[in-house]
């Protein structure tokens, strides 16, 4: 995809999230409040059947972000594992070869194809790691990630221009990644009031099969929060009954 077919298909509205949106990341210690009091009560039935679901977590964090999420996971069935790459650093010309590699072995592992869930930047890493190996992988489920312009529609923008990486330079090969389209189901979750990323950012208007479900929380309590947890199965291809 171009400048142009991208300007068509987006404008030029998109940037970074306002910084007042700041202020809807306190609901975070109330939305992990809420699992903690809720949790007993999510539904819990064999879903997954051993379905391995591999674990991406977002930028500046590691795979305990997303432990409670890979806890709700293994009690519905499915086999959650974390990434191998530990801390999500940012920098994606690093991770993304690791990312194919865990695509990879799990792959093999399960003698089938894997699903991915990715929250923010993870979201985006498993999304360019399926398109490397899509065969490895039967389903996407993206939480606050931006899918186009990488860090560029971010609240990290101004880190990556600290650290001299060029964010124009990430857009554009993104972009240009899209010429070979994830082909498997996505699902992209996202929330207008995302302080960290710009909701914009999170709708894919290109790839084939993809589903967008607006959701209510913050982007620092995505990983804490029962509204994510109750649309996981759907989201995975396996809906509670």
């Amino acid at each position: 995809m171009n400048k142009a077919e991208f300007q068509k298909r987006y404008g030029n509205s998109i940037g970074k999230p306002k910084l007042s949106l700041l202020l809807g990341e306190a609901k975070t210690p109330f939305e992990a409040a809420k699992l903690a009091v809720g949790w007993r009560f999510l539904t819990r039935k064999n879903v997954g059947q051993g379905q391995t679901v591999l674990l991406l977590p977002g930028f500046g964090a590691n795979s305990s972000s997303m432990t409670f999420i890979k806890r709700y996971l293994d009690s519905l069935g499915y086999k959650a594992v974390h990434w191998s790459a530990g801390f999500n650093h940012g920098e994606v010309g690093k991770l993304l070869p690791q990312v194919i590699a865990d695509i990879k072995e799990h792959a093999d592992k399960a003698q089938a194809p894997i699903k991915l869930l990715g929250w923010s930047l993870g979201g985006y890493l498993a999304r360019e790691a399926a398109r490397e190996v899509q065969q490895n992988v039967s389903r996407i489920v993206t939480i606050g990630s931006p899918v186009i312009g990488g860090p560029k529609y971010t609240a990290v923008k101004t880190f990556y221009d600290m650290r001299g990486l060029d964010v124009e330079s990430i857009e554009n090969s993104t972009l240009k990644r899209f010429e070979h389209p994830i082909v498997c189901p996505i699902v992209a979750l996202y929330c207008k009031k995302d302080s960290i990323v710009s909701w914009q950012a999170c709708i894919d208007r290109f790839s084939p099969n993809v589903e967008h479900i607006e959701i209510d929380t913050p982007h620092l309590a995505m990983g804490v929060s029962k509204e994510v947890m109750n649309l996981l199965p759907y989201s995975l291809g396996t809906p509670l009954k």
